[in-house]
């Protein structure tokens, strides 16, 4: 099987390898042709390549790990360049593909050297570590280089501000003074600031720009350009923007700095079983050779298992624990509604799904919609049970099928196996090799002779054996000791069946996988939830900075806020779209979509805004808000520090002891015992 791959991998690589020749080939004989994206130099196979890749980063972004890699790579490109956003998908899923040309050509070497899925599947494991380091190493410390020259940037823009009172001028002359990464996005905030239409500008770059502070910077220095400072006694309405954003700064950079300091070198540590399983193995059967047969028995693959389970697990949610992302869950159609697709094809499939869903208008139907529009998902009632139905048939049909297999293992290390009688045979040498050889080969032919024995029983066995070994002496010591062993795996070969057991726990664990589905939508609630407090907070910076312009209105705050935002982007949108037919009626629209008190509040206060009272007096208590949650987000990252760190050292660490006890001390302890207890009888 493995050469097959081998060769299908080979032929596709050569196909692939044809087809971008001739391509590279017709491109170059072709005169006439209307170029797309590219101008009229293009060539038509960069035409073709500009569409495939725009093609294949839209499909990526709905594959669920696939999206997960694409996202990172965007990140680690536009944090160090800025491009628009077709040319940005484009250099994306060029590296995508230069990647995947790599491993694969990595992959087929390492084939042809040493074929097996066990090379792989090291393979594997050691592109995603890999994936893992690079990212750490790269995409996650330019972020917090960027980090700290943006509040190096915004500390210069207010001391050149200070000395010109001209925007554009003091972020040209900070431009100097700043690192490469910041260098690149403040270069483009001065070219947004000269542009004939800022505006647009300023629109393009917030698709693209790596930061919300970004964001908010840009803003600020065009809305300061276009209508001017506004100076009170507090003083300029400029600066202390710039105040807040490094406020927000400040908190970021310290959390950062806080939490990659605890878990540094956890994930290299969770994978130390991974890369150390195999070597401890072949140590454990070199020196110990009865070891062999855990190894290659039912409880050794479950072993095996559970101590890579474990290990994949830790590393991901170590991984998982050390991100610090925006908000991610927002409202979108992109996602492949194969939910839909299935109950549409598949007649029988609904009037299953439908007699599991729970009936309209009862309490667990009202409290899943509940819980699927607190989670911004955008599934169905429907859609929930049939991701439930197939996750729980999917595990129950895995978990057996793995018992199964574990039992099909054993039985056939049982008969094939060669191994020493004893746990301290040592080394064993060529001439007893031989010798373990002809007996398991003697003990394999006895047992298929006993399958098709009639009446069997202790005392034909026995004799059947002294028969096969050529010993008149039915009761001879060697006889009666080989028909034991023989017994013995006899029984292990009779009793490698599924059990009906081992059915109910994969029944169980299946019945656990069908509340999976809905544990994940209250995580995505909690982590929503998380996301919306932030947005809010900061909606209030930016609305601490836009009331003390004079020219500011209801509407303008509210796109503003739409600009900005992620988790209450949709509803804004909507607001905004029917604002003309009624500020009152769009506001209280806006404020029956969403749910979540700390922004009723803003609407509220936008509300007053009006009619009654100017902006600057609705919002005058907002510094007091602000500090309010400045000092709950900064309790807020000290107890979620507290607790990643106290998980991550658990699960650091949990990887490295399952592996010393379920796959090395504890097989070596139970053998031992064995031993002890079979070499008592023998000597008694």
């Amino acid at each position: 099987m493995i050469q097959w791959l081998t060769y299908i991998s080979i032929v596709g690589f050569v196909v692939l390898i044809g087809i971008w020749l001739i391509g590279k080939k017709r491109s170059k004989g072709k005169g006439e042709f209307n170029p797309f994206d590219f101008g009229s130099t293009s060539s038509p196979w960069q035409v073709r390549t500009n569409e495939y890749t725009q093609k294949a980063y839209t499909k990526s972004m709905r594959v669920p790990f696939i999206k997960g890699i694409v996202s990172r790579i965007r990140m680690r490109i536009e944090t160090l360049s800025v491009y628009d956003e077709y040319t940005l998908r484009r250099e994306v899923m060029r590296i995508v593909f230069t990647i995947a040309a790599l491993i694969l050509s990595v992959v087929l070497v390492v084939l042809l050297i040493r074929p097996g899925w066990l090379i792989v599947f090291w393979i594997f494991l050691g592109v995603v570590f890999l994936a893992g380091v690079l990212l750490d190493f790269f995409v996650y410390r330019v972020e917090a280089r960027l980090l700290s020259q943006l509040k190096e940037f915004n500390n210069r823009v207010r001391y050149f501000y200070q000395q010109t009172k001209m925007v554009d001028e003091a972020v040209y002359e900070s431009i100097q003074h700043v690192g490469p990464e910041m260098r690149i996005q403040a270069d483009r905030i001065y070219r947004i600031l000269t542009s004939i239409d800022p505006d647009a500008e300023l629109t393009k770059y917030e698709e693209v720009a790596p930061s919300r502070f970004l964001k908010v910077i840009a803003g600020l220095a065009v809305l300061v350009k276009d209508q001017g400072d506004i100076i009170s006694e507090r003083g300029s309405a400029f600066l202390r923007g710039l105040t807040s954003v490094n406020q927000e700064l400040n908190a970021e950079i310290l959390y950062r700095s806080k939490l990659t300091y605890q878990m540094r070198g956890l994930s290299v540590l969770a994978l130390v079983p991974i890369f150390f399983a195999l070597p401890i193995q072949n140590w454990a059967i070199s020196t110990f050779p009865i070891m062999k047969t855990f190894y290659e028995s039912r409880m050794g693959f479950l072993a095996e298992v559970l101590v890579y389970g474990i290990s994949l697990l830790s590393y991901l949610l170590i991984r998982k624990m050390r991100e610090i992302n925006e908000a991610k869950y927002q409202a979108t159609n992109k996602r492949v509604k194969w939910e839909e697709w299935a109950l549409e094809k598949i007649p029988f499939l609904k009037r299953i799904v439908t007699s599991f869903t729970p009936t309209s208008f009862s309490k667990e139907y009202f409290t899943l919609s509940k819980l699927i529009k607190d989670a911004n998902s955008p599934l169905k009632i429907e859609w929930l049970t049939l991701q439930r139905m197939l996750l729980t048939i999917t595990t129950f049909l895995l978990l057996a099928g793995g018992f199964w297999y574990a039992h099909e293992r054993q039985a056939n290390s049982t008969l094939n196996t060669v191994v020493p009688d004893s746990l301290f045979a040592g080394n064993v040498t060529d001439e007893d090799l031989a010798v373990y050889q002809e007996a398991t080969a003697f003990d394999r032919r006895v047992i298929n002779d006993m399958r098709t024995m009639e009446g069997l029983t202790p005392d034909k066995l026995q004799a059947h054996v002294a028969a096969q070994l050529g010993i008149e002496d039915v009761n001879d010591v060697k006889v009666t000791q080989t028909t034991n062993r023989i017994v013995e795996k006899w029984m292990i070969v009779q009793n490698s069946f599924l059990k009906w057991w081992e059915v109910l726990i994969a029944l169980l664990i299946g019945a656990v996988m069908w509340q999976l589905p809905v544990w994940i939508l209250r995580f995505q609630r909690f982590l929503r939830y998380k996301d919306m407090e932030n947005e809010v907070h900061q909606y209030l910076v930016l609305i601490s900075i836009l009331r003390e312009f004079d020219r500011m209105s209801v509407y303008t705050i509210l796109a503003w806020l739409e600009r900005f935002g992620v988790v209450f982007k949709d509803p804004i949108q909507a607001s905004l779209q029917v604002y003309d037919a009624g500020p009152e009626e769009a506001l209280d629209q806006l404020g029956e979509r969403i749910s979540f008190e700390p922004f009723n509040q803003i609407i509220e206060r936008l509300k007053l805004a009006i009619i009654r009272i100017s902006i600057k007096e609705s919002f005058d208590d907002i510094e007091m808000e602000r500090e309010f949650y400045l000092e709950q987000r900064k309790e807020a990252n000290q107890r979620s520090l507290q607790e990643k760190g106290s998980w991550a050292n658990l699960l650091g660490m949990a990887p490295t002891m399952a592996l010393t006890f379920l796959y090395l001390v504890g097989p070596l302890i139970y053998l031992s015992v064995v031993e002890s207890q079979d070499m008592l009888m023998r000597i008694q």
